[in-house]
């Protein structure tokens, strides 16, 4: 299949997909990593897998999969984009676009919700103030609300971030059962690993389900253009880089 020229960039459909992400499933989605989260923590899940993890030295998983949950992300649209402009495969290149927004939406998306909710990392990996396990009182409930770092807490963005980019191939390539076993192990993967060192396994779940939701919308909008069912609706809104910062562009 040849490219076509006409084919969606980045910020196609950019302002309805963020919106249908957080509502997808009804907001479930949402509502089920925040309910999740606050059930892992009174039930004792949290602090259980943590201490697990101290106790088993399970930490050298995470060297793998943190640097590994940051990279990929940003290298696997590029290499779409490459493969679909070399064997002129519009999937590829449609891929590519749709890899793309949803890594700046689920950036936009969890990103304030660790400035928010500010929750206190499980000490794996830097262990200077965690040293003992057992006798220590659990901490798994702690938030330092608007903290303002969006680089820790809840939910987990690596999780979150792999997570919406298999479910957004798994629309793309809807017909390849292959590609969305690599895709949903690779997501796993990195969910898992992500517990063993800077999240709560309560974080993990929250961004599994979060990142999910704008992947399955992300992919469901692309998809459409590649079924040749895309709808025209009366009221659309984009937004569009601009050298003055963005511009929302309302087509009536």
């Amino acid at each position: 299949m040849e490219v076509d020229n006409s084919s969606p960039d980045i910020f196609h459909n950019i302002g309805w997909n963020l919106l249908d992400s957080i509502t997808y499933n009804y907001g479930l989605n949402f509502i089920g990593a925040g309910v999740g989260t606050w059930g892992m923590i009174e039930t004792g899940i949290d602090w259980k897998w943590r201490n697990t993890v101290f106790d088993n030295n399970s930490r050298n998983i995470g060297s793998i999969v943190m640097p590994a949950g940051a990279i990929i992300p940003v290298i696997t649209p590029v290499a779409f984009y490459i493969t679909g402009k070399s064997f002129q495969n519009e999937r590829a290149v449609i891929a590519a676009s749709a890899l793309t927004q949803t890594l700046i939406l689920t950036m936009a998306v969890q990103s304030p919700l660790k400035m928010i909710t500010g929750r206190r990392d499980p000490g794996l990996v830097d262990n200077r103030y965690y040293d003992k396990i057992y006798d220590e009182d659990d901490f798994s409930g702690v938030h330092n609300w608007f903290n303002m770092d969006f680089f820790n807490g809840w939910p987990s963005g690596h999780t979150a971030n792999a997570f919406a980019a298999a479910a957004t191939l798994s629309e793309i390539y809807h017909d390849n059962i292959w590609v969305k076993i690599g895709a949903y192990t690779y997501a796993a993967f990195i969910g898992f690993g992500t517990t063993t060192t800077s999240h709560w396994a309560s974080e993990a779940f929250a961004g599994a389900l979060i990142g999910y939701a704008i992947g399955k919308t992300v992919g469901k909008s692309y998809r459409k253009f590649l079924d040749g069912s895309e709808e025209k609706t009366q009221v659309s809104f984009n937004f569009t880089p601009h050298s003055a910062g963005i511009i929302i562009v309302i087509h009536f």
